[in-house]
């Protein structure tokens, strides 16, 4: 700015970035910093006065006598200095203009302090992004970029950071999206607002996540977290099993509430985002208004509860009893995990009442009436992968929650959530790299090399485990309608009995336990039958599941859902240019000469960029490959922030706690839509 410079009534700007940016500008050259007063709007909403102030104006108000954590400096002073506009069309004219203050200017020194010029380089907002991504603390990453920049004058100062990179408002996390939604089309999210334009609702997942779910997505796992962000929202996240018996996420969430009309929303957003394709099973924890939710949603879906979750509560509901190992290992744990049968399952409770005296017990009476949901007696024919969901539930827990900061962003969560993703991917990588090779066999036989050679090496471990238990079995009796073989088998020492069929005619086999029906692969009693008949020298193709072989992946076009490297190209190109100036910088600094000769055309390559700069035409001042395609043209506010309330692993609250929070008067929140397919 031209040193004289002095604003004028009639002055014109063509915009208000343009006219309050002048105003800061002359503010730092004289000492003062500036705030955004007052404005004036038209019936139809839009501006029409604008009015800068200085920094100092007006008082600050004590909101009470009571004792504060701490005290902050008084600044204002009721200084008069502002300059007033009139707006038209976007247009913005002095009017109104007063340069004298009551105060003393800043010195020249600490002019880089003052609020208002807290102003950092696109180039280094990028680079501290990147380096936050890479797990390097926010502070840390800060104070590396100062020393290199000579000062955090020279950077800019803590403020800029804050809002920019840590990513406090919705604004950030949706043009975060829209950036990845533009590096690549199959990347999906969808957002929910209130009548006041707050985010309430927002689902994301990549488009790595979709092809993952198409190969996966038979068995979901759905759990809500409490996450300690500002806003005390909760986090919600997708996962599903590997074909290497590993955890995959297929997309996460933050929601608001807990209601009927946000888990629908979210549900109706993830099915959306997957082409409509429904899970087979899907593991919860113990909510009425998820199953409710579920019911709208996935009708076709098999509902079943998470084991975790229950033990959790059994823990919180019943810890008189639950600490008695005598009613946990002898009935509980065997009315989720050992009954065999519903009879079974009834026996074994009516057994507990008596014992235990629980007819009476509210919370055991309706997980009773729940049942069918939760335990293995109810769901031998139900696909389940084989998984108990608290392995997975547990699992993923643990995962987030290494990150229970009070003064986690959103921002932040999703960077770490893409961290973990792609870590998770990694994994899988290596896996499929390990399970090249046959595993070496204990006992030679054509089904289980067929095994080996076909399942990856976590199902082969459990396949084969069921293969060598098949050598206890004894075949007690068989009968032959001419169609059907029917064999009853009975392990040595034990009495149960199973009853195996077996159509020599397409070497199809069924198993009375159902193990395959849940898990994936072939029982003992069905592969004792297999190995009695000479004629089957392999696993029948029905019993060979794609998504538990090594070639889980092959056969589906993947390449539209590879994403691009999510690595800045900004990035990449300070880390090249610093690595090649680190030498320059080393020689030059051996004597004045040197020095003299390296500042001579670093002075040279600043002139011949900044006219390089100056023919470039560049709009609002954005980069075309670097910024444009960050900002999204959907405008969402911050959700009002509440208190918060720690890392919970549980319901967020009871039942009637639920419907007083929902009597409440509140609005009604509005999908903005879907973003990707």
């Amino acid at each position: 700015m031209e040193k004289d410079f002095e604003f004028a009534i009639g002055m014109v700007f063509s915009n208000e970035f343009e006219a309050y940016n002048k105003y800061v500008v002359y503010a730092l050259s004289k000492g003062f910093g500036v705030r955004k007063g007052n404005l004036v709007r038209n019936t139809k909403g839009k501006i029409t006065r604008r009015t800068f102030v200085c920094n100092c104006e007006g008082y600050s108000v004590s909101s009470s006598d009571q004792e504060k954590k701490f005290e902050r400096f008084e600044v204002r002073c009721g200084c008069l200095a502002h300059i007033k506009f009139k707006v038209d069309n976007d247009v913005y004219e002095v009017i109104e203009y007063n340069s004298e203050h009551n105060h003393a200017f800043i010195p020249e020194d600490q002019r880089h302090l003052i609020r208002c010029g807290r102003i950092m380089s696109e180039t280094c907002k990028g680079v501290l992004v990147d380096m936050m991504k890479a797990d390097s603390g926010g502070i840390t990453t800060y104070k590396c970029l100062a020393n290199e920049a000579g000062g955090s004058k020279s950077l800019g100062l803590q403020r800029t950071r804050s809002n920019s990179i840590g990513g406090e408002d919705c604004q950030d996390l949706l043009n975060h999206f829209h950036s990845m939604e533009q590096q690549n089309p199959m990347f999906s999210y969808a957002l929910q607002v209130d009548q006041d334009g707050r985010l309430t609702n927002i689902f994301w997942r990549d488009s790595l996540s979709k092809f993952d779910y198409g190969c996966f997505g038979d068995v979901l796992v759905f759990d809500t977290i409490h996450r300690t962000d500002k806003c005390n929202m909760i986090c919600a996240h997708f996962v599903g099993v590997n074909h290497h018996w590993k955890n995959v996420l297929f997309g996460c969430a933050f929601l608001m509430d807990e209601t009927v009309e946000s888990f629908i929303w979210l549900f109706e957003a993830f099915l959306k985002s997957m082409e409509n394709k429904a899970p087979k099973t899907m593991f919860t924890d113990q909510d009425q208004v998820m199953a409710k939710a579920i019911r709208t949603v996935f009708p076709n879906t098999q509902h079943r509860l998470c084991t975790w979750h229950i033990m959790k509560n059994a823990n919180q509901n019943i810890p008189h009893l639950y600490h008695k190992p005598g009613f946990r290992d002898k009935y509980f744990l065997a009315l989720v995990y050992r009954c065999k049968s519903e009879d079974e399952f009834e026996s074994t409770w009516r057994e507990m009442e008596e014992r235990w005296d629980t007819k009476d017990n509210i919370w055991l009476q309706r997980l009773y009436d729940l049942r069918h949901k939760w335990s293995l007696a109810f769901g031998h024919d139900i696909f389940t992968c084989g998984m108990r969901s608290s392995q997975r539930s547990e699992s993923i827990n643990n995962v987030f929650q290494k990150i229970g900061s009070k003064t986690l962003t959103f921002i932040q969560f999703v960077y770490y959530y893409e961290k973990q993703v792609k870590h998770m991917r990694e994994i899988e990588s290596q896996d499929d790299y390990s399970c090249r090779e046959t595993p070496k066999l204990m006992v030679s036989h054509d089904i289980l090399m067929h095994a080996a050679s076909v399942y990856t090496g976590a199902i082969f471990t459990r396949f084969n485990h069921e293969f060598l238990q098949s050598l206890s079995e004894i075949i007690v009796s068989s009968t032959f309608d001419g169609l059907i073989y029917s064999y009853t088998l009975k392990c040595r020492g034990t009495q149960r009995e199973h009853v195996v069929r077996f159509a020599p005619a397409d070497s199809s086999v069924f198993c009375e336990c159902k193990l395959f029906e849940s898990k994936g692969w072939l029982c003992r009693h069905a592969l004792k039958v297999l190995i009695e008949n000479i004629s089957v020298t392999h696993i029948p193709p029905a019993y060979v599941l794609k998504r538990w072989t090594k070639g889980a992946k092959q056969g589906i076009a993947n390449d539209e859902f590879k994403q691009m490297s999510l690595d800045s190209s900004k990035f990449n190109r300070f880390s090249l240019l610093m690595q090649q100036s680190f030498e320059l910088m080393n020689l030059g600094a051996e004597d004045d000469n040197t020095m003299r000769i390296v500042r001579k055309y670093m002075q040279k390559a600043n002139t011949e960029i900044s006219s390089y700069k100056s023919s470039v035409i560049v709009i609002d001042d954005v980069s075309n490959e670097d910024n444009e395609a960050s900002l999204c043209d959907i405008s969402v506010l911050d959700p009002l922030r509440k208190k918060g309330k720690g890392v919970i692993y549980e319901r967020l609250g009871s039942s009637k706690e639920k419907k007083k929070k929902k009597s409440k008067k509140g609005t009604t929140p509005t999908p903005i839509g879907s973003r990707g397919e």
